[in-house]
């Protein structure tokens, strides 16, 4: 009788200590859900947590919003180096689509304090910064951008560097905003997007520094004499027309008075031309002065590599056009826009009809959509043939020196679009031109 209630007592123990087990796990479960997530993608392994960021990431690119919110949020906050700040970022720029900049700041603030040990850290404070940039807290931001600037290695600096630059520009200290976007430019990789935005602010600043009437480091004062033109008066300089007035606020009906100081800016530019990329890079003695895109020639028309010089600038051309003739400036049917510069070949076997020039279909610019010559939105166009002179030498190259080719995955598409019916042709007046001996005087290509 005495053993079996030993035993019962031994069961009862062994039922309640399993009962005290079973709840001391659930509570430790419960716990682990509330605190650590589990069964969230804080505990995945780092190779799904980048696998659900490439998911999210393609998702944002194709427009489900909603999606990717909800695979973003939890990989923002996963304490994971790898992904959660490209996770963070990404988010971020989510929320501004939306109008949710305070929250953008706010996600973006706390990935800043969480992943300082990231190999990420650099682009999420770059982000952050940027964020407090446009939400109208400079002095922080400012901060954030030297840090980078001060610890980032070159490649990831380059970002901060431009964000500086803004910050220069905003206080009027437009040379230190230069050579922040330079060095910029210089740090980033080629092509990369830091790059790309280093290289369009540098342009931006260097053609508004050029074209501008404050004195600069590199510009130079003349004194009008007696008999001066306008024209003249470049010529002698070997600089533009457009330069001149544009710098001294000048139009063609200006009147020009003795002793009259002009400023202007020598420059010895060249072009290259990067043909598997639609691209043209306006370069002087301290590298890229500014990019623009261009419209080149489709396949049976492609435009030939090589060494080339412009020729005879002129302003509202006369399109003489194949097998219809001449077509006045300002006809709708006229392909060459506002400007012409002709390619002069430097070289034996290149084709004698192709040229820089306008265009009256903006949308063909940056494709494969010319018979050959290379065509610019009608704002750099004019902006382009104000800047360089006759002679300016002209390469025409497959990439870039240096760089490699746009692959068949990244070369510009082949605008292909139904040409339309050309409306009738309207009166135009003559064009302007300064012609030089020997010099092509009659635009052909397009």
């Amino acid at each position: 009788m005495l053993q079996k209630k030993k035993r019962k007592e031994v069961s009862l123990t062994k039922i309640f200590f399993t009962v005290v087990v079973l709840a001391g796990v659930g509570l430790g479960v419960s716990y682990l859900k509330e605190y650590v997530n589990i069964g969230s993608l804080s505990l995945s392994s780092p190779d799904a947590n980048l696998e659900s960021l490439a998911e999210a990431r393609e998702l944002y690119h194709q427009g489900d919003l909603a999606k990717a919110q909800e695979a973003l949020e939890p990989l923002a906050q996963s304490g994971d180096d790898a992904a959660g700040p490209q996770a963070a970022i990404l988010l971020a720029r989510l929320y501004e689509d939306q109008g949710e900049s305070a929250k953008a700041v706010g996600l973006l603030e706390e990935a800043y304090g969480d992943y300082s040990a990231s190999p990420d850290y650099a682009r999420v404070a770059v982000a952050y910064a940027k964020a407090l940039e446009n939400a109208g807290s400079l002095e922080r931001a400012t901060a954030i951008f030297r840090e980078v600037r001060d610890s980032a290695p070159p490649e990831l600096r380059a970002p901060a560097l431009t964000g500086l630059g803004r910050q220069a520009e905003r206080k009027n200290d437009l040379y230190a905003a230069r050579d922040l976007y330079r060095e910029a430019a210089d740090d980033a990789k080629w092509d990369s997007p830091a790059w790309n935005e280093a290289l369009d602010a540098l342009g931006e600043i260097n053609t508004g520094l050029i074209f501008a009437p404050m004195k600069t480091p590199e510009s130079k004062v003349y004194m009008v004499e007696r008999g001066d033109s306008i024209t003249a008066i470049g010529n002698k300089l070997n600089t533009t027309q457009g330069l001149l007035m544009r710098a001294n606020g000048l139009n063609e009906h200006s009147i020009l008075n003795i002793n009259q100081q002009l400023k202007y800016t020598p420059k010895n530019f060249k072009i290259i031309i990067e043909r598997s990329k639609c691209r043209l890079f306006v370069v002087d003695k301290d590298g890229i002065f500014k990019r623009y895109k261009v419209g080149l020639g489709k396949p049976g028309h492609e435009t030939a590599l090589g060494s080339y010089k412009i020729g005879n600038k002129e302003k509202d051309p006369i399109w003489h056009k194949p097998g219809e003739g001449p077509i006045p400036p300002g006809d709708p049917r006229n392909e060459l826009g506002t400007r012409w510069m002709p390619l002069v070949p430097d070289q034996e076997g290149l084709p004698p009809d192709l040229g820089i020039h306008g265009t009256i279909r903006p949308e063909t610019v940056g494709y494969y959509s010319s018979n050959g010559c290379a065509r610019l939105l009608p704002d750099d166009i004019e902006e382009l043939y104000d800047l360089v002179v006759r002679a300016t030498p002209v390469e025409i190259v497959e990439a870039y020196p240096g760089t490699e080719p746009a692959t068949p995955d990244t070369k510009p598409a082949v605008y292909e679009s139904e040409e339309p019916e050309p409306p009738a042709a309207v009166e135009a007046a003559a064009p302007e031109a300064d012609f030089v001996p020997g010099m092509p005087e009659s635009p052909s290509g397009t």
